[in-house]
């Protein structure tokens, strides 16, 4: 669908302008259609990202902050989110021996293997999203990382 068509506006003050407002709606969109994906599997895209960068980091505990630094959203209260994943038996937490005020946090054997439940949907997805486009993905990722410097 045509932004134009999408957000019924015809005008643009430039195609800077356009592709701006076309990059800030497509990734809206994406994150609507991943939010409905990760329901289906009753956790939060951000839970998702925390249990993604605690796989990369397995089998070594990692602490809170140090999954705030690499998560794509910077904004999460990582103590809730933790606190959920505790719940559904998806981390383990414990408290850092050498300094008590730290948490250390770890992967389950569960939290993996909802990783390898999620991921052949995630893959499906992006393949049926992305089957009519026809891009160099390098180049793509090229420019995004250029474009945030």
């Amino acid at each position: 669908m045509k932004l134009e068509d999408a957000i019924k506006q015809k005008k643009f003050d430039s195609p800077l302008h356009k592709a701006t407002i076309n990059l800030m709606y497509t990734a809206n969109w994406l994150h609507g259609e991943f939010r409905d994906l990760f329901k289906t599997f009753d956790i939060t895209h951000q839970q998702y990202n925390v249990l993604r960068i605690l796989r990369g980091m397995h089998p070594a505990c990692v602490n809170p902050t140090e999954i705030k630094e690499v998560m794509l959203d910077k904004n999460p209260d990582i103590t809730r989110l933790c606190d959920r994943l505790l719940l559904m038996g998806l981390i383990n937490r414990n408290v850092d021996k050498d300094n008590r005020r730290k948490m250390k946090i770890v992967i389950t054997d569960k939290g993996l293997a909802l990783l390898l439940e999620i991921e052949p949907v995630i893959k499906s997805r992006m393949e049926q999203l992305f089957a009519d486009v026809s891009v160099d993905y390098d180049k793509f990722n090229e420019m995004l990382d250029a474009m945030r410097g």
